[in-house]
């Protein structure tokens, strides 16, 4: 990477050397008198040279003319292939509209892209005038860079001849003509640095022109899709036969290609050899008896005018092949064939325009050579043909099983050509292989329209109400040991046993004592749920499991959670759930649920369970049973429980001094005022106040102030009345005796604090 100042702008030119082996030794033959200089590959385009956006208006320098135009070995036809670099020399004209413009540069964008079009990614060639050839140096500072003048005593065309240029091959007006796309720029001020290495660039966004135009450079055509066309079925039997085939092209191109040859090749042994090129200008002959391939019809010759197919028209012909072969594989496979059409195509230069990539690897590759794609047919092998028949007896056994005798029967349907056949697998899908079972053995010759019979027993059971099928497949050849098969089946219908459970239920007890009118009295009972499977019903003995879903009960409901199965056949289990539960044909289970009853010795009650189940061919099954508990009469004593309370009045009174405050009054530690109750003890305090001896006494009032006494005897005194509830329930012997049972409590102004109690005894006696 290369950095270096244009126009007060930082510009990058990537300097990279001209690669291939062509390119490298074409420079030699650049004439002395050229006056360009070398032409700088893979650059960046004039955008990016130029540092901005450009919009190419003006018209002040243009390349005119490029002809003159021959290769590089001065031949004066030069072909190029589309959206590849091509190179030739030429004369380039550079004409000029303005009175001075200074170090002019042609920048050739090696895609198809503008080179004033800003992409960082986008590459270009330049060619940039130097002033010891046509070009000159207005500037006067011995610049290397052409300046161009039409002002008087300069010349405004300026002319570089035999000049070597590398151009991106387009047609974008389809012309058939390479176009010569350029962008053209320059300095509209002197004074601006130009080299080899740093191109001009527009001085301004407008100071730049970009154009294109035909040149006598010839745009190969592009090959044609060749198109091979099988018009008769791919397969044919042994011994072969006719294929039939079309041959076509279109050619798109704006130019003629000429036809050089055209050939059908066939590969007998589809190996990728291709063994067999059939030249389909050649004569037709007929098909001989042995095996061969022959050319028997077409319609293929040679266009006129050396193979000309003119711009737009299109090549079709027909033709037959035929296809003798009567020595097919002998691992039976179909002897395949792969053809392709192959075709050698000029251009109007006598130039070979071809893409040999498109035939088979098989095909040595030539210049000019086109391939269709692959066509394959195939001759197959005519099999020999057997049929089997399979019968059972009896055709329907019960689901418990029983025996089934099958007979086998193997005929020969083949032709009397390939008899007898010989009989060498006979398989069961079922029963495996049937070579010795029963009857039945292999290496058994069939012949012509004859049948071979075989018999053998099995055992067929299921559950469920259903049927066994199983399919015999027997296997014969021929003396070509080509392969017979046929397979028949036989279906034994099973019919279903069905499947019963049973159940007890049991109470334990069975009777109980009476709970008459108490709601909260109840009598426990403990259920026990024996359910099992029959294994035999009306002499047929089942086969299916039976899995349980739910126990309901029509007293206490749902009890299916509650059912946790703890004995199997008699003996105990780890606890689980009724739920999904499984017994087989014989067994029993049993859980216990225990439940609470009520009543009154006139009403027994009798409770019915449902267990529900499905067996293994999913018919449900359910069996019931009830059970009775009876309610008795019981004999209860009388028991006498009293309580009571006592109505506290009590008198407060100051003696001090000073005023005094009632800050507490208890009850054995109960709160008068918060009215506290004591539980375990059976004491409640009701600070209501009361009526005694006739007189009424208000609750007692927390922070009572009680003044001081002014005068001896005339102490100030709070009387109130509470209420001490004793519990309901007090027998002969109970008793409640607190001592200081009620404590009160005055705190004078000055914060002293006095106490008072008095002992209270409640007590029963006998």
């Amino acid at each position: 990477m290369k950095t270096f100042q244009c126009s007060n702008l930082l510009r990058m030119v990537r300097a990279t050397l001209i690669g291939g082996a062509a390119l490298t030794g074409a420079l030699s033959l650049v004439p002395a008198q050229a006056s360009f200089f070398p032409q700088k590959m893979d650059q960046a385009c004039m955008a990016e040279q130029a540092g901005f956006a450009l919009n190419c208006t003006a018209n002040d320098v243009r390349v005119s003319k490029v002809d003159n135009i021959k290769d590089l070995n001065g031949q004066p036809v030069v072909e190029c292939a589309l959206g590849e670099m091509v190179t030739f020399l030429a004369d380039v004209t550079v004409e000029t509209t303005a009175t001075a413009r200074y170090d002019y540069s042609v920048y050739l964008p090696e895609g198809s892209w503008s080179a004033q079009d800003p992409n960082p990614s986008n590459e270009c060639s330049v060619l940039i005038g130097q002033t010891n050839g046509p070009g000159v140096d207005l500037e006067k500072k011995q610049d290397v860079c052409a300046d161009i003048s039409k002002a008087a005593g300069y010349n405004p065309i300026h002319v570089y001849k035999a000049e070597q240029i590398t151009l991106f091959c387009r047609d974008d007006d389809n012309s058939g003509k390479a176009e010569f796309n350029y962008c053209m720029g320059w300095h509209n001020k002197d004074g601006n640095d130009c080299s080899e290495t740093n191109p001009a660039a527009p001085g301004t966004p407008s100071k730049c022109r970009c154009d294109s135009f035909d040149i006598n450079v010839f745009v190969k055509p592009t090959p044609p899709k060749i198109i091979k066309t099988l018009t008769t079925t791919n397969t044919l039997a042994e011994s072969g036969g006719e294929f039939s085939f079309t041959a076509s092209f279109t050619n798109t191109n704006k130019s003629s290609l000429f036809v050089q040859n055209l050939y059908d090749m066939v590969d007998i042994d589809a190996d990728g050899t291709y063994d067999t090129p059939i030249n389909l200008w050649g004569p037709v002959v007929s098909a001989g008896s042995s095996d061969g391939l022959y050319l028997t019809a077409s319609s293929c010759t040679q266009p006129a005018n050396g193979g000309e197919i003119l711009a737009g028209q299109t090549y079709s012909c027909n033709f037959t092949v035929t296809i003798v072969d009567r020595d097919l594989p002998d691992d039976q496979t179909p002897q395949f064939y792969n053809d392709v059409i192959k075709l050698n195509l000029w251009d109007k230069n006598q130039s070979p325009i071809g893409d040999p990539e498109m035939c088979p690897e098989a095909i040595e590759p030539g210049s000019g050579d086109n391939c269709s794609e692959m066509v394959q047919v195939n001759i197959t092998n005519l099999d020999p043909t057997i049929t089997v028949t399979k019968s059972p007896n009896p055709a329907q056994v019960p689901e418990s099983g029983g025996n089934v005798t099958y007979t086998v029967r193997v005929t020969n349907t083949a032709g009397v050509y390939d008899s007898p056949l010989s009989l060498e697998s006979l398989v069961d899908d079922k029963f495996g292989d049937l070579n010795g079972k029963g009857t039945c053995s292999l290496n058994q010759a069939i012949a012509y329209g004859g049948s071979y019979e075989c018999q053998f027993t099995e055992f067929i059971s299921g559950q469920g109400a259903g049927e066994h099928q199983n399919l015999v497949t027997a296997k014969a050849y021929d003396d070509e040991r080509d392969e017979a098969t046929s397979s028949d089946s036989a279906l034994v219908v099973i019919s279903d046993i069905p499947s019963a459970i049973t159940l007890e239920k049991t109470a334990d007890p069975t009777e109980v004592l009476e709970t008459g009118d108490n709601p909260n009295l109840y009598r426990d009972v403990n259920y026990t749920f024996l359910f099992s499977v029959k294994s035999d019903i009306e002499g047929q003995t089942t086969v299916d499991p039976v899995t349980f879903s739910s126990l309901n009960d029509d007293r206490f409901g749902d009890l299916s959670a509650n059912c946790m199965i703890d004995k199997k056949n008699g003996l105990p289990i780890s606890p689980v759930s009724l739920i999904g539960f499984v017994l087989n044909p014989g067994e029993y289970a049993s859980c216990t649920i225990t439940r609470q009853l009520q009543g009154t010795r006139d009403a027994a009650h009798t409770n019915l369970a449902t267990i529900l189940g499905v067996d293994a061919d999913g018919q449900a099954v359910d069996a019931k049973d009830d059970a009775t508990v009876n309610f008795i009469p019981g004999v209860y004593p009388l028991r006498l429980d009293f309580a009571t309370s006592l109505l506290v009045v009590v008198g407060i009174t100051n003696t001090d001094v000073f005023n005094a405050t009632l800050t507490s009054l208890k009850v054995g530690g109960l709160n008068v005022f918060t009215e506290e109750e004591d539980v375990l003890k059976g004491v409640k305090i009701l600070n209501s106040g009361g009526t005694y001896e006739g007189e009424s006494y208000g609750a007692c009032e927390e922070n009572k102030v009680l003044s001081y006494a002014v005068d001896p005897g005339l102490d100030d005194t709070h009387i109130c009345a509470f209420v001490i509830e004793f519990s309901q329930g007090l027998t002969k012997t109970d008793a409640i005796d607190y001592a200081n049972l009620i404590v009160a409590e005055l705190v004078n102004a000055k914060a002293d604090a006095t106490t008072g109690d008095v002992e209270v005894k409640v007590a029963t006696q006998e």
